[in-house]
């Protein structure tokens, strides 16, 4: 009798191969965060450096430039690539919303700058899930979401990476990835740690590679490198050019460089102590380093997975030691690494606790991720609202070419009164005496009738002159005063000091009322200059107050009873 014949046993699945089923749930979970991703750009709160980065934007739009004609301190490749799209979108409430779909492209790129960067070194697997995972990580997800300089340089930074570890290192490859590099410079000048790091990365990395390599193999090295010095200097260099022949140097170079040298900014959050964190942590980085040349199956990834963890380790560690300024975006250079190095211990730990189910326990990791998402910001919140708000009362109140007073530009088409943007580096360099509160002079020099309703980012000797000549109206303030706090009756004489001159109405109970101004009747808006002034009602009425007429004709009224920030949320 012949022998049974039994079906083969399955094959194997090769080494960092793609099991079957597991590029399917990839591509679900990936699409959920590209749903998601496109779900929050209309929904995510607007973080304040948006209309910041659009306002600075627009203003190339506008014939003007930048650090000279208005104030940024940011290098300006993101706002320059993308000033034509908000010339072609014109002046519209949500303008913010298209300008994070634009982000979206970016998103891809660094998204497939992973996939490269982990294919290359580990397997198609890893860069499968370091790619899904990253996408739906909530500390890179949100900030990633927002129209914002970091999410142009962190595929940039992501590229040069990929470009110098992808593939056989070769001079060719050595200045692309220089020129990204100095790309990264024309978009933000935190790309000097950056590039910081990248040096003692790659010299700690060839001394941990010194035997393997030996003297000729480090020479070689070395000798096949120098382009990225090269590459390095093209984009800055034309971008300093530009501004120089512009005549246009020295603001240039003190809105990138001088302005944000000011030690001990973020001195509350991020104490003295902590510039320890850096030579604290090397020793433990270089050890980790070293154990994972030594289990890479051969030199060239050995060399690579030891240089991605210390780029990605001393990227962080040095972000605490050396920067005085922390935020959250800082990070997205450092949160795409982390994840190509983490994949394949996910992917070791799903094999060896789960087995065959190992593809599902990768799956939950993904589930896992969105439900943060989701949970951190709830989907039905629209964050949104409040700077759709503010731009629609500021296109209601005023013209093409006229100042308003904000922070950082969330008037966006508009100029602001107030050179500065005033954030934590100018209130410092006030507090120190190097920048001067000029914020009442400049409304009165350019006639500026309306400010943003909020104080917190004010100096205090302009917070308190727009208190008291300015009224709000809801996102905004406009010009004018209460005059009279208490109910009055017919014919009693109000008098009244006028700082901001400009056309009023006479205002109470809700609309405009009649009585003689300065010994004349009054019926219309009256241009009133600064100085004093005298208005007697003809009946009585509740508080009494002078309000701006253009913000009356245009259906606005004033908080007469309140006369503080009401910060409207």
């Amino acid at each position: 009798m012949s022998e049974e014949v039994r079906p083969a046993d399955p094959a194997p699945v090769e080494d960092g191969a793609i099991p079957p089923g597991e590029k399917s749930i990839g591509a679900i979970l990936f699409f959920v965060a590209f749903a998601l991703r496109c779900f929050y750009v209309f929904r995510y709160r607007y973080d304040s450096d948006e209309p910041q980065h659009l306002h600075t934007t627009w203003g190339w739009t506008q014939g003007l430039l930048q650090y000279r004609d208005f104030f940024d301190n940011h290098t300006p490749l993101f706002h320059i690539l993308f000033a034509p799209l908000v010339a072609a979108l014109g002046e519209r409430t949500n303008i913010l919303d298209f300008m994070r779909l634009a982000m979206v492209p970016l998103w891809l790129v660094s998204l497939w700058c992973v996939w490269l960067i982990g294919t290359a070194l580990f397997s198609r697997r890893v860069g499968l899930w370091a790619t899904v995972l990253i996408s739906l990580l909530p500390w890179w997800f949100f900030c990633s979401v927002e129209y914002r300089t970091d999410n142009l340089w962190t595929p940039l930074w992501l590229g040069a990476v990929a470009t110098l570890v992808c593939g056989q290192f070769s001079k060719r490859r050595a200045f692309f990835g220089g020129l990204l590099l100095g790309l990264c410079f024309t978009v933000s000048l935190k790309t000097s740690l950056l590039c910081a790091v990248l040096a003692m990365a790659v010299f700690c990395t060839l001394l941990i590679g010194a035997r393997r390599l030996g003297l000729a193999g480090i020479g070689h090295i070395l000798a096949t490198a120098w382009p990225v010095l090269v590459g390095m200097v093209i984009a800055p260099a034309i971008l300093i050019s530009f501004f120089y022949l512009k005549g246009a140097w020295e603001p240039f170079f003190y809105g990138t460089i001088k302005h944000n040298l000011v030690p001990d900014v973020d001195a509350k959050n991020h104490p003295s102590r902590l510039r320890l964190v850096f030579w604290i942590a090397l020793p433990f980085l270089l050890a980790i380093a070293t154990w994972i040349a030594h289990r890479a199956p051969d030199t060239a990834r050995a060399l690579r997975r030891a240089g991605l963890f210390l780029l990605a380790g001393m990227y962080y560690t040095a972000l605490y030691t050396f920067w005085t300024l922390l935020t959250r975006q800082d990070y997205l250079p450092f949160y795409p690494l982390a994840m190509v190095l983490l994949a394949p211990l996910l992917i070791a730990g799903a094999h060896r606790f789960l087995a065959s189910r190992a593809a599902s326990g990768l799956a939950g990791v993904g589930v896992l991720l969105i439900i943060l998402v989701l949970g951190g910001r709830p989907p039905w919140i629209d964050g949104t609202q409040r700077e759709r708000e503010i731009l629609g009362e500021v296109l209601r109140l005023t013209k093409p070419g006229e100042y308003v007073m904000d922070f950082k530009g969330e008037s966006v088409f508009r100029q602001r009164a107030f050179f500065y943007v005033t954030e934590p580096l100018t209130f410092v360099r006030m507090r120190r005496m190097i920048l001067a509160d000029t914020v009442a002079e400049d409304l009165l020099a350019k006639r500026v009738f309306v400010v943003l309703n909020q104080d917190r980012w004010y100096p205090k000797n302009g917070a308190r002159f727009m208190t008291e000549n300015y009224l709000a109206v809801g996102r905004m303030r406009v010009a004018g005063k209460v005059i009279a706090g208490k109910p009055v009756t017919a014919n009693d004489a109000i008098r009244f000091d006028v700082a901001v001159p400009a056309s009023y109405a006479i205002w109470a109970d809700g609309q405009a009322i009649a009585g003689s101004l300065d010994g004349s009747p009054n019926t219309e808006p009256r241009e009133l200059t600064a100085g004093l002034h005298e208005f007697t009602p003809d009946a009585a009425h509740g508080p009494v107050a002078i309000f701006w007429a253009r913000a009356a004709e245009a259906g606005f009224k004033p908080v007469v009873d309140q006369v503080g920030w009401q910060d409207f949320r």
